[in-house]
């Protein structure tokens, strides 16, 4: 039986076309696989570069660059180049740049330099991407501008829109120089676009105007040439709901008598109109004026103007704050009367009264017709003693005239000083003498008021 021969890989070694073979291989594959040598020259770009600004003089400042980073391309051994970083290399603007003294806007060359000379490469000529950049140059400063507010808002009807109050006034904007004298005002803008039925709280953006009105360029904040502390405020427009209410004067010094429901008087306005953030707070009617004296209305003083009494939380609309009170003075006349009626009231237990004074000089205003029909007798001058002492001798005190026939009712007592009616009297304590004194007075007046009975 015939034995197959077994292959020997090394007898090909023995042979000399497969060495010759083997040889051009091998060397092919080591000069693919292993690095030149040190004579090898390679290219590559490094990417990501910053662009460094140098510092410059008068307080100037950059304040935009087109760009911020570069491409270099650089040549040198592949093994260098393999481990090369941006950081390994510097790029920044020329002399030129430096030379800059005051703002400007302009284009400036990149140069680039190796960051440590022991680095064995080459950075090539023009091989800056981009070659050169657009910079912005200025001072900094600051300016505090005033912020009012822009918006379309209205309230639908019987609605009315109270004062627009926002908590930031004014705005703080930083940056260059030159930008900042072009911006004149501030505007806090914003649009609703329908009438509104309730109090609105909503963030409105700030807009920067010129002197003509015309509205700042917006890439001067984007580009980060100014900067303002905020960019938007909060603004709230209250709305509230409408009222009419009637006006009620109210008078003082007026007798019991007086008919203040006729047609003694005209009130203008009579009705206002008011508002409030809560419907609750406007659950009334009417609203009173302060006192009116009508001790001081005569036939030549006819006409007063009186302050409203208006609730907290209420606003007035078209600030009506006052009205305007006036007397139907053309059916008045004016006579004079001495009143001898006098009496007390309030006096202190256990005092007796003793008047110096025995008649009053008043002067009234009414209407004709019931003026000559008055008396004497139909008025008393009444005296309060409320506050008054015993053991001080003589006291004057000013009385108040009452007009005790209920058909003057279209009448009252009129004077120009502030003391009107001064009574003259003496307050003691009482005795048995006083007792009978008084009593018998007493019976003397009620005699002589069934007499007139």
């Amino acid at each position: 039986m015939r034995r197959k021969n077994k292959f020997n890989f090394s007898k090909l070694f023995y042979n000399d076309k497969f060495v010759m073979f083997f040889s051009v291989f091998l060397a092919f594959t080591i000069w693919v696989t292993l690095p030149g040598n040190s004579e090898d020259i390679t290219y590559t770009v490094i990417k990501d570069v910053p662009i460094t600004v140098p510092e410059l003089g008068n307080e100037l400042k950059v304040f935009y660059k087109s760009n911020d980073k570069a491409s270099v391309r650089v040549s040198g051994n592949s093994l260098i180049l393999r481990n090369l970083t941006k950081n390994d290399i510097v790029v920044t603007l020329d002399d030129d740049f430096t030379e800059i003294e005051s703002a400007t806007t302009g284009k400036y060359k990149l140069t680039a330099k190796k960051a440590s000379i022991a680095n064995d490469y080459s950075i090539q000529t023009n091989s800056i991407d981009p070659a050169e950049i657009e910079v912005f140059v200025d001072r900094e400063d600051s300016k505090i501008i005033p912020i009012t507010v822009q918006t379309d808002a209205a309230v639908g009807e019987d609605y009315h829109m109270g004062t627009v109050t926002y908590t930031q006034k004014e705005v703080t904007v930083s940056g260059a120089q030159s930008i900042l004298q072009k911006i004149d005002s501030v505007k806090a803008e914003y649009t609703f676009g329908e009438k509104l039925t309730e109090t609105k709280n909503v963030e409105a953006k700030l807009k920067f105007y010129d002197k003509f009105n015309e509205e700042i360029n917006s890439s001067y904040f984007y580009n980060d040439y100014v900067t303002p502390e905020f960019t938007s405020i909060n603004i709230k427009i209250p709305v509230m709901k409408v009222k009419k209410l009637d006006v009620i004067p109210k008078f003082i010094n007026i007798p019991d008598t007086l008919d203040t429901n006729g047609d003694l008087f005209t009130i203008s306005p009579k009705t206002i109109d008011i508002a409030a953030p809560d419907d609750d707070t406007i659950d009334i009617d009417s609203v009173a004026t302060k006192d009116i004296d009508l001790s001081k209305i005569s036939s030549t003083k006819k006409t007063v103007t009186a302050e409203l009494i208006i609730p907290s939380g209420i606003t007035v609309i078209n600030n009506e704050s006052e009205v305007t009170v006036a007397f139907d003075t053309g059916e008045m006349t004016s006579r004079n009367f001495i009143v001898t009626n006098i009496e007390s009231e309030n006096i202190p237990a256990g005092k007796t009264v003793t008047y110096y004074s025995k008649m009053v000089n008043v002067t009234m205003i009414g209407k004709k017709s019931q003026l000559s029909q008055m008396k004497a007798s139909d008025l008393t001058a009444v005296v309060d003693l409320s506050d008054v002492t015993s053991g001080g001798g003589s006291v004057t005190k000013n009385a108040k005239i009452e007009i005790r026939n209920s058909s003057m009712d279209q009448c009252w007592p009129y004077w120009l000083n502030d003391d009107p009616y001064p009574i003259v009297l003496s307050v003691s304590d009482k005795t048995e003498s006083s007792e009978a004194s008084s009593s018998e007075t007493s019976s003397a007046s009620s005699s002589e008021s069934l007499a007139r009975s």
